[in-house]
């Protein structure tokens, strides 16, 4: 359980010859830091004079940030867990025709476990976002910076999301399961893509 170790040894057996952690919990590791920067600027920005119109909008973002903190980190473990099932299933014994229907059944169930974790990135993606877009405004001149970066953190982790979400879909038996979910997930990206771009900019005019 990454959640409980360290970001050296994540960061170790994400390198290594090893099938886990990959891409997905990477993702979901990038959502992570996205939130943490927004409960800094929050944390940062709560008690201050200067924004003392803003007081009850920077508790309940941090509230926000504070509740989500767990679950997105928890993403991490929960790509490996959802790939697990997958990565056994390809070991399948496939040579009776019994063997195969099995076997597709087992492939099709687990492509879709796989599918669910980024599909979560991205929908937590976007309310960490949403926060972001808030802080732009309410939160300090002084974290101006980290607003920018932290709206950059999401754009990585629904774009690395997405790609899991197709890779996981593409082979699914269920076409029209498969081509809703990355419709409707690729209509989420552009939403993220489209704020962090706004973000990107206001960020860097007021520099």
């Amino acid at each position: 359980m990454y959640i409980n170790n360290s970001m050296k040894e994540f960061a170790g057996d994400l390198g290594a010859k090893k099938s886990m952690p990959g891409g997905g919990s990477a993702a979901a590791y990038a959502a992570t830091m996205a939130n943490s920067l927004a409960m800094m600027v929050a944390n940062f920005t709560l008690g201050k004079k200067k924004y003392a119109d803003y007081e009850e909008d920077i508790v309940r973002i941090l509230d926000r940030t504070q509740k989500m903190s767990e679950d997105v980190m928890s993403l991490v473990d929960k790509d490996i867990e959802a790939f697990l099932p997958l990565s056994n299933c390809y070991k399948m014994q496939a040579n009776t025709e019994e063997e195969k229907k099995a076997k597709a059944l087992e492939m099709e169930k687990c492509l879709r476990g796989a599918a669910m974790v980024p599909m979560e990135i991205l929908d937590i993606s976007k309310d960490i976002l949403d926060l972001h877009e808030e802080l732009l405004i309410k939160g300090s001149v002084m974290l101006l910076s980290d607003v920018g970066v932290g709206a950059e953190m999401v754009r990585v982790a629904a774009k690395s999301a997405y790609i899991n979400i197709n890779v996981n879909t593409k082979y699914m038996k269920d076409r029209d399961y498969a081509d809703k979910a990355v419709l409707k997930y690729a209509d989420l990206l552009k939403v993220i893509e489209d704020k962090c771009d706004r973000i990107y900019s206001e960020v860097m005019n007021r520099l």
